[in-house]
């Protein structure tokens, strides 16, 4: 009896341990990542906004890059070509109206919003 409790015991812990791993895996670093792909603002519309939900799976939840033109900044985030919103990683300071080469994690399209929201982001390439 005390076999089979000892059995039952270690079976636990080693499921609790397998467990504890799979819910708290370290985060995904960015900074780090390689990009999947590289978009442009339009690109990633077309890309959410199409019938075909699988096209969704290239860019959705991957590291991607995007090109685009500031046309909303402040010091946390900043919106390309007014379709793509781009929340940075630490405090950047973005000039509007310029041309910027970013690269984030992509969360999806915000339909109330319509515009793709990305999050964890860096600045690749600034232009000057």
């Amino acid at each position: 009896m005390k076999k089979i409790i000892l059995i039952i015991f270690f079976i636990i812990v080693i499921l609790g341990i397998l467990g504890y791993n799979y819910l708290y895996q370290d985060h995904r670093d960015v900074v780090t990542s390689n990009a999947t792909a590289s978009y442009t603002p339009s690109e990633l519309i077309d890309l959410f906004t199409d019938q075909d939900s699988a096209n969704d799976t290239d860019a959705l939840d991957q590291v991607i890059e995007v090109s685009g033109i500031s046309t909303a900044t402040s010091t946390n985030s900043i919106t390309l070509d007014g379709q793509v919103f781009i929340e940075f990683n630490t405090p950047h300071k973005v000039a509007l109206n310029q041309t910027y080469t970013l690269k984030g994690r992509c969360l999806g399209y915000d339909d109330l919003l319509e515009e793709i929201k990305i999050d964890q982001a860096i600045v690749i390439n600034p232009s000057n």
